[in-house]
């Protein structure tokens, strides 16, 4: 069984990926390979309000893409999360010798760099990086709503993971997830948007996905075999206690034997 969690070493794979996109959804762009750091000139400064709250959720505009986004620092993880995609992102930090933090996805390919400063570089269409303009706060992204039952979240799922794996694919387990609906909500979507991205970049990934179990455990990964997709999930660990789609993506990529 091939296990990708979030600290797993991806290999060859982890290039085939960093020139994928980011997310699954509109306005799609290329991702960027590991840049060398720019000068910190070269990125836009924090609003006041970012500023003044340190870490709170502040608005950004990529330069190079135009795609705004919001980066929510207040937490135990950096949330980044795009205007045109439903998918919150929950991001590793590193802090170099400099100062500059460095924020990777749970799959390890960086996204952006915030500068000793408080410049944000993107790394979504540029490889070198492009400043991230501030445009203004915005709220927290604290929790997913759960504006329907988790059955019919379920049901929504299964017909989703269906039409993309050309076949009837069952969705069980979210029974072990009383009192945390909405987590198990969010975990079903970015599984469906997790198998989408994989057949967006390998032809025929996904195609035999049988079945999706969501299951409680102390850290997130995804994995895939014999046709069926394990998500475990964390639910007390928020967005970062489950995996994203780019690590369910890879799941499904290098495994399924």
């Amino acid at each position: 069984m091939k296990r990708i969690a979030q600290n797993a070493h991806l290999g060859g794979l982890a290039v085939m990926v960093a020139t994928s996109v980011l997310v699954v959804g509109p306005n799609r762009t290329a991702d960027a390979q590991q840049p060398a750091p720019r000068p910190e000139s070269s990125g836009a400064s924090l609003s006041s309000v970012n500023r003044a709250g340190a870490h709170g959720p502040v608005m950004y505009e990529d330069t190079a893409t135009r795609r705004r986004f919001v980066l929510d620092r207040s937490g135990a993880e950096p949330l980044l999360k795009f205007d045109d995609d439903p998918e919150v992102f929950a991001l590793r930090s590193t802090t170099a010798q400099r100062g500059d933090d460095f924020l990777r996805s749970d799959a390890g390919r960086l996204v952006l760099r915030v500068t000793e400063l408080g410049n944000v570089i993107a790394f979504f269409g540029d490889s070198n990086g492009a400043p991230a303009a501030t445009t203004g706060s915005a709220a927290p992204l604290d929790r997913p709503p759960l504006a329907t039952s988790l059955s019919d979240k379920v049901k929504a799922a299964s017909r989703d993971l269906g039409t993309l794996a050309g076949h009837e694919v069952t969705v069980f387990g979210a029974g072990e997830f009383a009192g945390a609906e909405a987590w198990a909500a969010d975990a079903l979507l970015v599984a469906v948007l997790g198998v989408e991205r994989a057949k967006g970049l390998e032809a025929g990934s996904g195609d035999k996905l049988r079945a999706l179990r969501l299951t409680r455990a102390a850290a997130p990964a995804a994995d895939f075999k014999d046709g069926e997709l394990v998500l475990s999930v964390n639910p007390a660990e928020g967005y970062a206690g489950r995996p994203s789609s780019e690590a369910i993506a890879l799941a499904l990529m290098s495994g399924g034997s």
